[in-house]
């Protein structure tokens, strides 16, 4: 093998150089991640509280629309809201941390807990 360099070889470096000058910190590379946010009512009457809007969620996220499911406890008095970002970067996390979501992990969606039920003895 010899020392010259061969136009593939400069190729392959120039590509390099501008795929880490593009990301240019390992944090700003994005991965997937399922974030969800847990909200609880005393009474299936009472409303969903509203802690802040899919909208203002999308403007803090700097997106046109955020893609999200909602599942609920069996006694319907827990719900999460689970927010997939599917290019979520580091300050993106933190945004959403921020907010007061969770990173979730599987099984997130079949765990969610029912209230404990306060019984009135007279």
């Amino acid at each position: 093998m010899s020392n010259r360099i061969t136009t593939e070889m400069l190729d392959r470096k120039i590509a390099w150089c501008k795929q880490n000058a593009f990301w240019g910190t390992p944090s700003a590379v994005p991965k997937m991640l399922d974030f969800y946010f847990e909200k609880t009512r005393a009474s299936v009457a009472e409303d969903w509280p509203e802690a802040f809007t899919l909208q203002e969620l999308a403007d803090t996220l700097g997106l046109e629309q955020v893609r999200y499911r909602i599942y609920y406890s069996k006694d319907n008095l827990t719900c999460r809201l689970f927010v997939f970002r599917p290019h979520c970067t580091g300050p993106e996390e933190h945004k959403m941390l921020a907010l007061g979501f969770v990173p979730a992990k599987d099984g997130d969606t079949e765990n969610i807990p029912d209230q404990p039920v306060e019984e009135v003895e007279e």
